[in-house]
């Protein structure tokens, strides 16, 4: 349609310089010229009103792409792990959607528009002036002649743009990098390492920006200067070919109208359209790569829907034959866990056992296979559906916080774009239960204190906690928690087990992985995991009771744990590493050494 629209806004253009000559023979010749200066005018008009239509249509289309790329984008990053978010920076992320999605979609808001605009009239204006006496192709070496320089300068252009693009999403990443881990960058004495980094792609996009710019200015200087050359040329052609016989004046103001108004658009816009267009064909080349990149979907082989068996229907989280092979490696295998409501179940193993992958599995943060997964007695399509996931509230190890307020944290809302509300009671309640009291936390303004990007203003133990207040106002049936009490001293430990954990969520199915061998005892099982398969499951006692391995296991943890805390030793700890010991045989230590 835009370019139906614009022929029909060129023919129009060309025939406007017609109706001028005869305006002005006829005025000369002492003829009636009015209907011929309305025609001019009409046909002036018409043209400039359609080549408003065909912009119109050409950005319609370009905002409707536009819209589907980042659709398409957004979509292929919710998709499942790995792909762009897992292979690339941040910043090139952002990039992609602040600068290649509007950059594929000029090839139509842009480029379309400008060649509606341009090959028409390059095509005619020949066939135009060969009526006033100018060989065609006399008219089209001279075009193609500019057109040889224009494409020269608008290559060079295009690679600066290319760089440019290139430099600005090497720049937004490591800016990005150095605000993610500013803190830690202070503490190391690392600053000026990073800043330097950013200084110095930041001193290469000045110098291609600059190199661009020049160029820039030589196309726009060529352009300008074409037309006036053109004029020139065809005037003295004209006089040429016509020996003695005068031009009219009639045809010498068409000749100037076609050549230094009707051509003058044309040849101005030629090199940026071939800029713009190469400049396109890049981002075009760039979205298309970051949706090629893989990403692995958590799959279900068994079906979908319908009723469990009646011995499994008590299950409010049932997976079977959990499997996640990742580059040729397998990192879980054969995995069965079946959690009841009420249930406490804590998964243990050694680091790299596979604990926070399991968990992350279960969310649908890994492309692993099950061959069964079920919810609440019904086997579902697994965690790539999201209401699926929405049963299940998740507590990463690193607890994540948004750059907005405590409340709108907890409740995972930014209250003032949405104008909802929320109940701060619930909000209080959740805090409360969490151990994070504002007040205690020197958090001040309390539910309305801004926490910063990633929460650099708290400690890790505080977005810990946080996030627990989060789990708990989302009221979800299955609760899964990596190792959420890494970052909590002993004390602020023993209340959230004891008030949320074993107390508020005390009805709901829970999945804790954990090296805090003091809660093991309040599970109701324990699942050992070693090499990414659960090897031993049981209550804590009756594993310490007939596994050497599960033994062998707390021993080094309490250890461990020894040596984090020393001076001081956890009492439960303490008790903990008894009771091992004394199950596995072991003597008492000899000569008032402290037992292991």
């Amino acid at each position: 349609a835009a370019l139906g629209v614009s022929l029909t806004s060129a023919l129009l253009a060309l025939l406007a310089p017609y109706a001028q000559k005869r305006f002005v023979d006829d005025l000369l010749g002492g003829h009636p010229a009015a209907r011929w200066v309305w025609a001019a005018f009409v046909l002036t008009v018409g043209a400039q009103a359609l080549s408003l239509a065909a912009l119109w249509l050409a950005t319609r289309e370009g905002l409707i792409t536009q819209k589907a790329l980042a659709d398409r984008l957004y979509a292929r990053l919710l998709e499942g792990p790995g792909g762009l978010v897992g292979n690339r920076p941040a910043g090139e992320a952002v990039s992609l959607f602040a600068v290649d999605v509007p950059g594929a979609a000029a090839l139509l808001d842009q480029v379309l528009v400008m060649i509606c605009s341009m090959f028409f009239p390059l095509l005619l204006a020949p066939l135009a002036l060969q009526l006033l006496g100018i060989p065609w192709w006399a008219t089209l070496v001279s075009i193609l002649g500019i057109g040889c320089i224009h494409a020269s300068l608008s290559f060079r252009q295009s690679r600066f743009f290319l760089r440019f693009k290139e430099l600005a999403a090497e720049r937004t990443g490591r800016v990005a990098e150095w605000v993610q881990n500013v803190r830690t960058l202070r503490i190391l004495g690392w600053m000026g390492y990073a800043e330097d980094r950013i200084f110095e792609v930041r001193t290469r996009e000045t110098r291609n920006r600059k190199a661009m710019v020049t160029n820039g200015q030589v196309m726009n200087t060529v352009s300008t200067s074409a037309t006036y050359v053109l004029n020139i040329l065809a005037v003295l052609l004209l006089l040429r070919l016509r020996g003695d016989a005068t031009p009219s004046a009639g045809e010498l103001l068409s000749l100037l109208w076609i050549l230094g108004v009707y051509l003058a658009r044309p040849l101005r816009q030629f090199p940026w359209v071939l800029v713009i267009g190469m400049d396109s064909l890049t981002s075009i080349r760039r979205l298309v790569n970051a949706l090629k990149i893989p990403v692995a979907q958590p799959h279900v082989h068994g079906p979908a829907g319908g009723e469990a068996p009646k011995s499994e229907r008590g299950y409010a989280l049932e997976v079977r034959g959990l499997r996640l092979e990742v580059a040729g490696r397998v990192l879980l295998r054969d995995v069965d866990l079946c959690v009841r409501p009420g249930e406490l179940v804590a998964l243990v193993g050694e680091v790299g056992s596979g604990k926070s992958v399991l968990l992350q599995s279960l969310m649908g943060g890994t492309g692993a296979d099950f061959a069964r997964f079920a919810v609440e007695g019904k086997a579902t399509a697994g965690p790539a559906d999201p209401a699926v996931r929405s049963l299940m509230a998740y507590v990463p190890q690193e607890g994540f916080t948004m750059s907005a307020t405590l409340r709108e944290n907890v409740c995972f809302e930014y209250l003032s774009e949405s104008g909802s509300t929320v109940d701060d009671r619930r909000v209080l309640e959740a805090l409360r239960l969490a151990q994070f009291d504002p007040a205690s936390e020197r958090v001040q303004e309390g539910l309305e204190a801004e926490i910063g990007e990633r929460g650099v203003n708290l400690s890790g133990g505080q977005r810990q906690r946080i996030s627990l207040a989060r789990a708990r106002y989302a009221e979800r049936p299955i609760i899964l928690l990596d190792d959420c009490l890494s970052a909590v001293d002993v004390d602020t430990e023993r209340h959230l087990v004891d008030q949320l954990i074993a107390g508020a969520w005390a009805g709901r199915a829970r999945v804790l992985a954990t090296h805090r061998l003091s809660v093991l005892p309040l599970c109701d099982r324990v699942l050992f995991l070693e090499d990414g398969a659960i090897t031993l499951q049981g209550t804590y006692d009756q594993l310490l009771e007939r596994s050497e391995v599960f033994r062998d296991f707390v021993r080094r943890e309490a250890v461990r744990k020894k040596e984090a805390t020393q001076p001081v030793q956890e009492p439960q700890l303490a008790q903990a590493t008894v009771a091992a010991s004394q199950a596995s045989g072991a003597s008492p230590a000899a000569d008032g050494e402290e037992p292991i």
